[in-house]
């Protein structure tokens, strides 16, 4: 009975190992490469023409001038009283004109200078000078002027429109003032 297990047991084995050696050899498959579709075609705007002609370039200047001027017309320089910042009514006159002005002109951006005479110290001319262009800002926000728009400084007595003014109170008047500068158009 030995043997006979015996022979099962090899028959078994001889069995399997045909089985397991005979295996057909299967050559793997390739790789599937994961499609990529292709880019889309990029939008291609048309190119802005820009005219770079001479006369483009001498209108361009036109309106720049033009720009300037309606500047010097409109935004006048104000005056002031003898250390005071209160507006006068000439002052209000000119400021509407101003605002009416900066109004139809919502990209320009103005830089208000305080100024003084003088008279008295430099620290206190500087904080005269800048309530005097504070006091310009805010009669602008009355007519609706952004305050985004508006810069305020002051240069005290440093910059004086007519200087050595002794004791003439009309040269001295001429340097009580606010003035504007644009910053951007």
């Amino acid at each position: 009975m030995k043997s006979r297990h015996l022979v099962f047991g090899l028959s078994l084995l001889l069995g399997l190992g045909l089985v397991v050696g005979c295996k057909p050899k299967v050559s793997p498959m390739p790789e599937k490469k994961a499609e990529v579709a292709p880019p889309a075609p990029a939008v291609v705007e048309k190119p802005t023409v820009v005219d770079t002609s001479d006369n483009a370039s001498f209108r361009e200047a036109q309106l720049a001038a033009e720009l300037e001027r309606m500047v010097r017309e409109n935004l006048l320089a104000v005056y002031f009283e003898y250390n005071s910042s209160k507006l006068t009514q000439e002052t209000v006159g000119n400021l509407g004109k101003a605002a009416k002005f900066l109004s139809d002109y919502p990209n320009l951006r103005i830089l208000v200078q305080g100024h003084c005479d003088e008279r008295g110290s430099s620290e206190y001319n500087m904080a005269l000078g800048e309530s005097r262009a504070r006091a310009v800002k805010e009669y602008f926000s009355t007519y609706g002027i952004q305050a985004h728009r508006l810069e305020v400084t002051s240069y005290g007595k440093e910059r004086p429109a007519t200087p050595n003014c002794g004791s003439d109170d009309a040269c001295h008047a001429k340097n009580r003032r606010a003035e504007f500068q644009v910053l951007a158009k």
